[in-house]
């Protein structure tokens, strides 16, 4: 066991998740959105609060809060929202499965059922690992709320009982919990089929609780690429691998979160990991929370048991995992004398030392990890069968056993077959086979019809002359240790919930400790989370690019409430500037800067103070593909569009060279439109971070109407005596305030390798163009003169070409 994990590990530090997340999502009455989640992960079935609102806004904010591999729709959505969700399955690189099912499945009297069926079947609950900021548990154990001596109790009682656990008025949710329960009655027909029990107990409900969105911070999945927050890309060999799309030939390309998934130890903890970079919470509780026990991790006096901690975490074998879970649990009481978070009372109470012990006194009785190493396949103790020690007392001896099988084996067959029985044989992945000599196809099909037609003969595969068989011997030899081993894993799997539970807190552990680990390694600090909406970064800095460049310059930004001037809040920011001179990098930073804040971590700037958002909503430049319908323009308005609808004045805005897709005059009327649009909202206008080149909208005073936008630029210092290109423009990237009209684009063309007769031409044609020059009345000029040079030309040419010698 412990060297096969270690085998996996090495050959693919990114293990796989082998857990499942199933959703279904419905629309009752075409306007109220329902959705329910089950994991496998911890058998924990979550129930939405109705939405009354149904698009594809909601309908994302359930996909990213999932982060399904199964999505299961009734045909009754909305077609909009349907053709939305097909999108964001093809996006997906996981590609998860997606089912479109009958409303009749989208039961809500069916889910009412199952779920009064729960009390009598025993549904139990255990602390969960990685509760969402989103859920409140509403289920207890199994001798509290779910304990129910009468198992003949009517069907309205067992209704009335779950009515005060569950929201019955749910109704669209509700019938997405039933969709759930036939998904998972039909995953366990086919795993008792299959004869695996483990993995029907998988589709077992355990928990059950309710959550709402109402804590979640929504950001849409291209805004998160374009934040370069969470931004995979497949392996470049993933084709030549393989076909499954659900493999791990996958990587995390540059992102954020890629910055921090190599410090999680565990795959539990990746996972988490990733759940809680999709998850934003404005829940100041749950951040708090988390911030404390970054704090508690990264104080000095602690950092040897941080270490330690980060050491057990590392050794993920399951017979390592016993030990290490009591080792990381010791840990934790030792911790538990400073200011800790609650996960280190999660660790304390839902990590159970008699059970833990138990499962790792089984496994070291059990399994022998000297010869499984040595012999690459599970080897089982002396003393524990005394059937199987007789008969490894015989396998020493090999060869004699092997020509004595095959002599008994050859006892049970007709005289003419016997003698092509040539050995018996034993392979390591196989285990024990008949070697039969075939010397002719006809003798081959005389063997098989004669000696094997029975069915205890079973023809495993063949090989030049020889074909090689599994017999009732072979399996009686095969399957004495594999009967030790299965025994050993029922015993395991008496104490799966005791496991599962460890696993997941070890998990949420894990993923606090790897962003700590990233704070100290990145020199991030803890930001101040507020209720007031206001945004305020000290020494701010972009968490990608200062690590691609030798030095970066950091930012302040003041957006939002200004306590210090009452009466003038800044709502907008708008950055103006030359090209390359750091404005992207700017408005991104500070997205990415509150987005970590609402997961919990601590923040690439020096101080930070962040009122909690309800949105993070962006127009930056959009992925282009040629699957996608409609311009790039197009689908900037889309998104600018869904800003307008969606903000309200606890929503982040970032605006990222919009109106750049068409002609100049539309560009900037769009782009002033759309700012008087958000500023005129007055109480309900977001803050909005916008960089653009339409600075003419700022010099003809357009909005200086509006005190609560703000203008600013990056500094750049111009000496354009300089003789080499690269030295006519310094970029300073340092915010300052005001406008600037300057863009230096053919400076930015020379220095990045267009031919200088270009840009002279480009000035040129520019400066007419800002002198209102009527330029086709000049290029017909211009081309006069040249008709006029060429007349010149000609006759000249013909002049020195007559014949003088007449």
């Amino acid at each position: 066991m412990e060297v096969a994990e270690d085998a996996a590990r090495d050959q693919d530090t990114e293990v796989r998740d082998p857990w499942e997340s199933i959703i279904a999502i419905d629309v009752k009455d075409k306007k109220i959105m329902g959705c329910s989640i089950f994991s496998t992960a911890d058998g924990l079935l979550k129930i939405a609060n109705d939405i009354p609102m149904a698009n594809e806004n909601v309908a994302e904010q359930f996909l990213n809060f999932a982060q399904a591999t199964t999505i299961l729709m009734s045909r009754r959505v909305p077609e909009t929202i349907l053709t939305f969700v097909e999108k964001h399955v093809e996006r997906n690189a996981k590609e998860p499965t997606f089912h479109l099912m009958s409303p009749s499945d989208f039961s809500h009297m069916f889910a009412c059922e199952e779920l009064s069926s729960l009390y009598p079947r025993g549904v139990s609950s255990f602390p969960s690992a990685s509760p969402s900021n989103t859920e409140r548990q509403y289920v207890g154990n199994t001798t509290q709320n779910l304990k129910n001596p009468d198992h003949q109790e009517p069907q309205c009682m067992k209704l009335i009982r779950c009515g005060s656990l569950i929201d019955l008025d749910s109704v669209a949710s509700l019938s997405c919990a039933g969709a759930i329960f036939t998904e998972l009655h039909r995953r366990r027909s086919l795993a008792s089929c299959s004869g695996s029990s483990s993995a029907e107990s998988l589709f077992d409900v355990r928990s059950i609780t309710m959550f709402n969105l109402s804590d979640h911070v929504f950001i849409g999945e291209e805004s998160l690429l374009s934040l370069q927050i969470i931004n995979h890309e497949s392996h470049p060999n993933s084709q030549a691998w393989n076909v499954d799309s659900k493999s791990s030939a996958e990587k995390e390309n540059l992102s954020v979160y890629g910055l921090l998934h190599p410090l999680a130890s565990t795959p539990q903890g990746r996972a988490h990991l990733r759940h809680m970079f999709l998850n934003p919470t404005s829940n100041l509780r749950i951040i708090t929370d988390r911030q404390r026990t970054i704090s508690m991790l990264l104080e000095p006096k602690n950092e040897e048991k941080t270490r330690r901690a980060s050491s057990i975490l590392r050794k993920g074998t399951l017979r390592r995992f016993a030990s290490q879970s009591l080792k990381l649990r010791e840990v934790a009481i030792a911790f538990s004398d400073t200011n800790q978070g609650s996960i280190i009372r999660k660790i304390i109470d839902g990590i159970t030392p008699q059970a833990l012990t138990r499962v790792g006194d089984m496994i070291d009785r059990v399994v022998n990890f000297e010869e499984t190493k040595s012999q690459q396949r599970y080897s089982v103790k002396p003393g524990i069968d005394v059937e199987l020690d007789e008969l490894k007392r015989q396998y020493d001896g090999m060869n004699s056993l092997l020509t004595e099988v095959a002599n008994h084996v050859a006892q049970d067959l007709p005289i003419w077959a016997r003698r092509h029985i040539r050995s018996c044989i034993f392979l390591p992945q196989l285990g024990f086979l008949t070697v039969v000599e075939q010397d002719s196809q006809q003798s081959g099909r005389r063997f098989d019809v004669e000696c094997t037609g029975d069915g205890l003969w079973k023809k495993s595969f063949t090989n030049n002359e020889s074909a090689y068989y599994k017999n009732r011997h072979m399996m009686d030899l095969d399957d004495q240790e594999v009967e030790v081993m299965q025994k050993l894993a029922v015993d395991i799997i008496a104490h799966e919930n005791t496991l599962l539970a460890a696993a997941t807190i070890c998990g949420e552990f894990d993923a606090l400790l790897a962003l700590a680990i990233g704070a100290a390694k990145y020199g991030w600090n803890a930001p101040q989370m507020t209720t007031a909406n206001t945004i305020h970064i000290t020494g701010g800095r972009h968490p990608l690019q200062e690590l691609l460049t030798p030095s970066f310059i950091p930012n302040d930004c003041y957006i939002g409430d200004d306590s210090t001037t009452p009466g003038h809040p800044v709502q907008a920011l708008v950055l103006t500037g030359p090209n390359q001179s750091g404005k992207s990098i700017y408005i991104k930073q500070v997205a990415v800067i509150v987005y970590l804040a609402h997961i919990g971590s601590f923040v690439p700037a020096d101080e930070a103070v962040i009122g909690t958002v309800d949105k993070i909503l962006t127009r930056i430049s959009s992925q282009e593909s040629v699957s996608g319908t409609g311009s790039t323009f197009a689908l900037d308005l889309k998104q600018v569009s869904h800003a307008m609808k969606y903000s309200t004045s606890r929503s982040l805005v970032i605006l990222d060279e919009f109106g750049n897709g068409t002609t100049a005059d539309d560009g900037a009327g769009m782009f002033t439109a759309m700012l008087d649009y958000f500023l005129s909202s007055a109480e309900q206008s977001p803050k909005v971070l916008a960089a653009t080149h339409f600075s003419e909208v700022f010099a003809n005073g357009y909005l200086e109407r509006y005190d609560q936008l703000a203008l600013a630029h990056m500094d750049v210092r111009i000496d354009l005596d300089a003789v080499d290109a690269e030295d006519k423009v310094t970029y300073l990237f340092k915010l300052v305030e005001g406008y600037s009209s300057t863009s230096l684009g053919s400076q930015c063309a020379l220095i990045s390798g267009v031919p200088e007769e270009v840009t002279n031409r480009a000035e040129a044609i520019g400066k007419l163009l800002s002198q209102n020059e009527d330029l086709t009345y000049i290029w017909s000029k211009v081309n006069d003169r040249e008709t006029d040079f060429n007349h010149v030309y000609q006759e000249v040419e013909e002049f020195l070409n007559l014949d003088l010698s007449a």
